[in-house]
């Protein structure tokens, strides 16, 4: 005989007991809340009602006692000095003083004042509500004890609650112990030709009882060994993917961009060698160009470096303080020798940031070439509150483009940069990261682009 339906009906009682626990500690903790606030809130609704009509009584105890008689409510008047002088209840010979109760005291420096405690005098819990007027603390109280009595009227419901619900837990578990017996046999056949590794046959059950744990047992080995085998197969697969496109980007941006700066070099190099009759203008005209197409690839070279440190997070940021402005005409200075027919605006006051002033020069270098790059006119570097942007008057990005353009070794298909391999973007996108800041890039094809960020946190 299995065990099933008792131990199913053992945790559903458990289970039970303790939700209905909760349920009655939770359903007394907000009925008492709710209530209280209710009682806070009618108090507070009396008191300036009274406060507005109190000045028009001509007999100030029957009227107190008037309202006591018809709500419940208990009403005292209290001097400045916490004296009583007025009562609803009892005569107020032989009151103690008030000065120092809780809610007298929160209303000196609040609107309403109000505590919670037990009254000996009448031996109930009692709220509490207290208003500071022009001559009188008006204080209004008001008896707790039928929380209490809507709480036992919420736990008698949800027993009855708890007891259909053990009822049906109990139904349920003669209905499923009368399935197990039957199917057991068959399970276990089925988990045996799995572990042979046919696997046509499908299984899909729970734990619910010891005479299961030979089947749990089964299931385990057989998911254990497919997850497994799975699991490395796949991350195999992707890193094989991620590592043979890594190297086939590398290769191709090195193989393509090195290509003419390095055929360069050896036409240069091979004619100064071998014509004798070079006039010595033409061969120093020729050596300029193998020096230049050097320089191109030792800059390509430091690209490389540095996106490959900015990927293995090798770089550590060295924060000091300085003028962006300099560095941005030291810039515009060396990159207008590279290209002296253009123009670059730096329309940029003089501002301080704290940041990486190295990595910070890269930064500029990157996006101001970048521009040269997209167009034929002039660059404006511009400096708007704290967002500081670089524009060109180029051919534009499209949308599609603009997802890709930051990824390394990327470059826009339809244009044939020089000395581009795809990285510029990729490492000022990488170094905001560094300074947690983001690079914002609007473009409109046919109009131009613009490239920047804001620098706030810097300041």
């Amino acid at each position: 005989m299995l065990k099933l339906n008792q131990i199913y009906f053992r945790k559903f009682f458990l289970l039970f007991c303790v939700v209905f626990i909760v349920i009655s500690v939770l359903g007394y903790y907000l009925i008492d809340k709710i209530e209280i606030n209710n009682y806070k809130m009618m108090l507070k609704n009396m008191i300036n009602q009274f406060d507005t009509t109190r000045k028009s009584l001509t007999d100030m105890n029957d009227a107190i006692k008037k309202i006591y008689q018809n709500t419940g409510v208990r009403i005292t008047i209290i001097d400045f000095n916490g004296n009583v002088k007025f009562e609803s209840n009892r005569k107020i010979e032989g009151m103690g003083n008030h000065i120092n109760r809780p809610e007298i005291l929160l209303s000196d420096t609040n609107k309403f004042g109000s505590s919670i405690r037990h009254s000996k005098s009448i031996s109930k819990d009692l709220l509490y509500v207290s208003k500071k007027t022009n001559d009188y603390y008006i204080r209004m109280a008001f008896p707790l004890n039928n929380i209490k009595e809507k709480f036992f009227g919420f736990w008698v419901y949800a027993i009855f609650i708890f007891l259909g619900a053990m009822i049906l837990a109990f139904w349920i578990s003669l209905k499923v112990n009368a399935k197990i017996a039957h199917d057991l046999q068959n399970i276990k056949e089925g988990l045996d030709s799995i572990i042979d590794k046919k696997y046509d046959i499908i299984f899909d059950s729970k734990k619910c009882c010891k005479e299961f744990d030979v089947l749990t047992k089964q299931i385990n080995k057989v998911s254990q060994r497919l997850e497994k085998r799975n699991r490395q197969k796949i991350k195999h697969t992707k890193k094989l993917k991620e590592l043979n496109k890594q190297q086939s980007d590398i290769i191709s941006a090195i193989s393509h961009e090195f290509k003419n700066p390095v055929a360069a070099i050896v036409g240069y190099a091979q004619t100064v060698r071998e014509d004798s009759e070079l006039s010595q203008s033409i061969r120093d005209k020729f050596l300029d160009k193998v020096i230049k197409n050097a320089q191109k690839i030792s800059f390509m070279i430091d690209r490389l470096s540095m996106a490959i440190k900015l990927e293995n997070d090798n770089l550590a940021l060295e924060i000091s303080t300085f003028d962006i402005k300099p560095m941005l005409l030291n810039i515009r200075d060396m990159l207008l020798q590279k290209y002296n027919n253009r123009d670059i605006i730096i329309d940029v006051l003089s501002l301080k940031i704290k940041a990486d002033e190295v990595m910070f020069e890269n930064l500029f270098i990157n996006l101001i070439e970048n521009a040269l790059k997209y167009s034929e006119y002039e660059i404006v570097v511009k400096l708007e509150g704290s967002f500081l942007s670089v524009k060109d008057k180029g051919i534009g990005i499209s949308e599609d483009e603009i997802q890709k353009i930051t990824k390394r070794f990327y470059r826009v298909d339809s244009l044939s940069w020089d000395n581009s391999i795809g990285i510029g973007l990729y490492i000022v996108k990488y170094i905001l990261k560094l300074h947690q800041m983001d690079l914002v890039i609007k473009s409109e094809q046919g109009v131009g682009s613009e490239f920047g960020f804001d620098i706030a946190n810097l300041a």
